[in-house]
């Protein structure tokens, strides 16, 4: 006698050694709402013989871009999904009774569908329709009929055990709040949003994070392959004749995830963290760098002066949000500001420069708050080459009873006005007298300064800061750094009081969604394995084509003062724009990029994307350097628009964690 297997032998003394156990199996009905992961769960079942009756539920009719995971042949296509299925189930036992629902499932005939000639004792669900998913959902429970579900990523399975769980959550949760006619009529971008939500969005692959990016641009809906049906349909055949046996098989969610059983390219996340110095030696060193030639203040500020002008210093804008400063005040009463390296240290801070500029605005705020104050102060600059820690140094000569008047003392009311406002509205030109107010600030310092607000110029635009984008979530470093920077919650970025507040980047709930698919390392690195990641470029799309105006502020060399004396500059911009209502956002990391890549050799991109990059540049040029100028250096670019108010500011340090006092 030959062996079988216990699953085997199990399965024949069901349905051939006794006849109960053929009559057991007859009463049993199972319906299945969509038939393209359906169908391979119909066969499977069918194969099995565990049940009498089937349901089959499908609207659609067969398109030669199922026929990658159906089964089926060119023959069949234009037919019904549902009766491609009957056919087969019935060429494998024509005994099986086949009940089909040809319009699929819709409001009228669920109720036949979960009860006609007799109450399913299972629903399968696998059909698209995220307002049909609740709506079966919310009949079966009402019912007392146990739902399952696979989704073709990671051989995910979830069983709702409504028959013995009256008053469980539908999709355990996850879905709470959320109406039936929420879910109606959606467009991709939302259906994969409210996906992610029933998915979750920690446990979907590498591969399936990348594919939802990719939707709209390479590829029109999340993608299924017959490896993954059929798995699936293997998966629920053997859970669902387990539970129709009567096991106690529990509710929950379930994996049989062959990449992860099977190890191979598995684009694991390898964070590499910058080495933390101890608090200690770090303020030694900083210390141990003080200039002793510098004669002491005429003036001593109090603690609460020093508390207060620093607490406007550092409301200036940092890139990512980080805040790089450190003052330190000595015993003369002399303020110093050192660049925390370790906080700054990322790839867009190319040579310290994203920070420099963040220095000039810090310095030009602490100019006008010490103006305010009557406070006559005296500024010297010490860094002479890039990544130097001490920046500058100030001594505070004198104070007065009134306020001294200094060249755009006016701005100093708009500091605590100046922020970053990514909201998107409809795009309005701006009045020329307004922009030519903004423009002044840089020639009076002999900056030059650029605008454009044709169309045109904006959608190119759109399409190489894209672009640009792309190539920062490619490069090791950048993503990480980007990962870091964002406070993905608002526990933590009240915390931390730093960073980017994912609340301030003012996105819709798709946008948010699509976002946090650049969490995970490993679907970068597939992208950038297969050169994907062109749904990256959308990203910015709107940021800039509903401008009203691009400026890029220019320096004339790449030296530190350039960047100093630019990051002054761009302050009196800001606060001016603000202060008119007009919200400000910086679009300035790919100018960074851009110097990376020409400066240094191991800048960390490929060779493709090393001429992806070039190409860009060359796009990027043509658009503000029409004039066949060429020579001076771009320091930073932002977008203007009207949009009101943000609906929240980023967070600031407390000044005591800035502030080091000998």
């Amino acid at each position: 006698m030959k062996q079988i297997s216990y699953e085997f032998a199990r399965f024949a003394i069901i349905t051939k050694s006794h006849p109960q156990n053929k009559r057991y199996w007859a009463k049993k009905k199972v319906g299945i709402v969509g038939l393209s992961v359906g169908q391979s769960i119909a066969l499977a079942m069918a194969l099995e013989r565990s049940f009498g009756e089937i349901r089959l539920a499908d609207f659609d009719t067969l398109e030669l871009s199922n026929m990658n995971r159906l089964k089926a042949g060119v023959t069949s296509l234009g037919l019904e999904k549902v009766v491609i299925a009957a056919r087969e189930i019935s060429e494998i036992d024509p005994y099986l009774k086949v009940v089909l629902f040809r319009e699929g499932i819709n409001e009228d005939n669920l109720e036949e569908f979960l009860t006609g000639n007799g109450k399913l004792d299972l629903v399968i669900d696998e059909c698209d329709s995220l307002d049909i998913k609740l709506l079966v959902r919310e009949r079966a429970r009402c019912e007392g009929i146990p739902v399952m579900m696979d989704t073709s990523d990671r051989g995910m399975l979830d069983v709702e055990r409504f028959d013995k769980e009256p008053n469980r959550p539908i999709f355990h949760g996850l879905l709470e709040g959320i109406t039936k006619s929420e879910l109606a009529n959606l467009s991709n971008k939302e259906r994969v949003a409210i996906g992610l939500k029933i998915t979750g969005l920690e446990t979907l692959s590498p591969r399936m994070k990348a594919s939802l990016l990719e939707i709209g641009t390479s590829i029109t809906s999340w993608p299924q392959l017959a490896s993954g049906v059929f798995l699936g349909g293997a998966t629920v055949a053997h859970v669902g004749r387990r539970l129709l046996l009567g096991d106690d098989v529990p509710s929950g969610r379930y994996y049989v995830d062959l990449d992860e059983i099977i190890k191979i390219d598995q684009f694991e996340e390898k964070l590499v963290l910058p080495r933390i110095e101890n608090v200690a030696s770090f303020s030694d060193r900083l210390i141990s760098q003080i200039p002793d030639h510098i004669l002491q203040s005429g003036y001593i500020l109090s603690h609460s002066e020093l508390k207060r002008l620093l607490s406007l210093a550092n409301m200036a804008p940092s890139g990512g949000n980080i805040q790089p400063w450190i003052w330190v005040f000595d015993r003369k009463g002399i303020l110093h500001l050192f660049h925390d390296q370790q906080r700054s240290h990322s790839m867009l801070d190319f040579k310290g420069t994203g920070s420099l500029i963040a220095f000039g605005a810090a310095l030009e705020n602490l100019r006008l708050a010490a103006a305010q104050e009557g406070m006559e102060i005296e500024m010297i600059d010490h860094i002479r080459e890039f990544e130097e820690e001490l920046i500058c140094s100030v001594r505070f000569v004198a104070k007065y009873k009134a306020r001294i008047q200094v060249p755009y003392f006016e701005l100093v009311d708009g500091i605590s006005l100046r922020c970053t406002n990514r909201k998107n509205t409809v795009r309005q030109l701006l009045d020329k007298s307004k922009l030519e107010e903004l423009q002044v600030f840089a020639l009076n310092e002999g900056f030059k300064i650029k605008l454009t607000e044709a169309y045109n110029d904006l959608e190119n635009l759109a399409e190489i800061v894209g672009g640009m984008d792309r190539m920062r979530f490619f490069h090791e470093e950048g993503l990480l750094d980007f990962i870091k920077e964002v406070r993905w919650t608002e526990k933590d970025a009240q915390e931390t009081k730093d960073g980017i507040d994912v609340a301030t980047l003012e996105l819709a709930g798709t946008e948010k969604a699509a976002l946090g698919l650049l969490k995970d390392p490993r679907t970068m690195r597939f992208f950038r394995k297969f050169l994907m990641g062109y749904g990256l470029t959308k990203i910015s799309k709107d940021t800039i084509t509903k401008s009203s105006a691009i400026m890029l502020l220019q320096g004339d060399s790449f030296t530190p003062k350039t960047y100093l004396e630019g990051g002054k500059v761009l302050q009196r911009i800001w606060i001016k724009a603000n202060m008119l209502g007009i919200s400000f956002q910086p679009v300035t990391a790919m100018l960074f990029i851009f110097q990376k890549v020409l400066q240094e050799r191991n800048h960390g991109f490929s060779l493709d994307e090393v001429r992806e990059i070039e190409k860009l540049k060359l796009k990027f040029d043509k658009i503000f350097k029409r004039e066949g100028d060429c020579d001076h250096l771009d320091l930073f670019m932002f977008r203007l628009n009207v949009a009101g108010e943000p609906t929240v500011r980023a967070f600031r340090r407390d000044v005591q964690d800035t502030l080091i006092q000998l």
